[in-house]
C-alpha cells in the first residue's frame, strides 16, 4: 500500500481490538486505517450522535475557546468570514466566533449538509476534530484551497499520534471506530508544499494553522 499523502511505500501493521491492518508512512509520517474496516454510513452517525457537544459542557467549550485563543486570535484584525467545516450536532465553535464578530457558515455532512461555501472563499476555515474522520486528504485540501482566499487561514484540530506502532496501538485516540487518518505536524508540512500553503505554527499534540498563499 502506496501513501495516500505522498506516494512513498507503507509499513503495515495490525491491531488486534480495532481488527484492522493500519498503514504508517515513514516518508509523511502519515497513518491511515484500511479501508475494509471503516464502519457504515449508519454507525458512524449514531457515534457522532452520542457526542455531548454543547455549550452545557464547559470543558468542550474551554477546548474551543483554547483553540481559538492558540490559533485564531493573534491574526484577528485579519478575518472577517469563516467557514467552520464540520460543525457537528453542536455548532460550539461557530456561535463563538460570531461572538468575536465574525460572519460564519456552516457546514457538516450530517448535520448542516447546505453547501453554503459553493462559489464562496473565506478568510477562515476552521475544522476541529473533523479531518481524523476523512479518508481522501488530498481532496480534503484541494477543498481548503479552493474555499480560502489567497492569504486566508486554515485553523485544525486533531491528535498527533507519536509516529510509533507500538505508541499507536496503546494510543486512546485510535479507538474510535470512525477515526480513520491520523496525522502529525510534520504530515501537515508535507500537505503544505503540495497545496502551497504556509505552515504558520502548530503545538506537539493536536493542532495546526496553515496559510494559504
Amino acid at each position: 500500500m502506496t501513501c495516500k499523502i505522498c506516494n512513498s511505500p507503507t509499513i503495515t501493521f495490525y491491531d488486534n481490538i480495532m481488527k484492522s491492518n493500519f498503514f504508517h508512512c515513514s516518508s509523511c509520517e502519515f497513518i491511515f486505517k484500511d479501508a475494509t474496516s471503516y464502519v457504515s454510513t449508519e454507525r458512524e452517525l449514531q457515534q457522532y450522535e452520542n457526542h455531548n457537544n454543547s455549550f452545557e459542557s464547559p470543558g468542550y467549550v474551554q477546548m474551543f475557546q483554547d483553540f481559538m485563543d492558540v490559533t485564531i486570535a493573534p491574526y484577528r484584525h485579519e478575518i472577517k468570514t469563516a467557514l467552520e467545516f464540520g460543525s457537528g450536532p453542536g455548532p460550539v465553535l461557530a456561535e463563538l466566533l460570531k461572538r468575536e464578530g465574525f460572519e460564519v457558515d456552516l457546514y457538516d455532512k450530517y448535520f448542516s449538509p447546505e453547501k453554503v461555501y459553493k462559489n464562496k472563499q473565506y478568510d477562515l476555515i476552521t475544522s476541529t476534530e473533523v479531518i481524523e474522520h476523512i479518508d481522501n486528504t488530498l481532496e480534503l485540501f484541494s477543498f481548503f484551497k479552493t474555499h480560502l482566499k489567497s492569504g486566508g487561514y486554515l485553523a485544525l484540530m486533531t491528535q498527533f499520534h507519536d509516529n510509533t506502532q507500538e505508541g499507536f496501538l496503546k494510543w486512546w485516540y485510535r479507538k474510535d471506530p470512525t477515526h480513520i487518518t491520523f496525522y502529525r505536524p510534520h504530515t501537515f508540512k508535507v500537505l503544505a508544499e503540495k497545496f502551497d500553503f504556509t505552515l504558520l505554527n502548530f503545538d506537539h499534540k493536536k493542532t495546526v494553522l496553515l496559510q494559504r498563499k
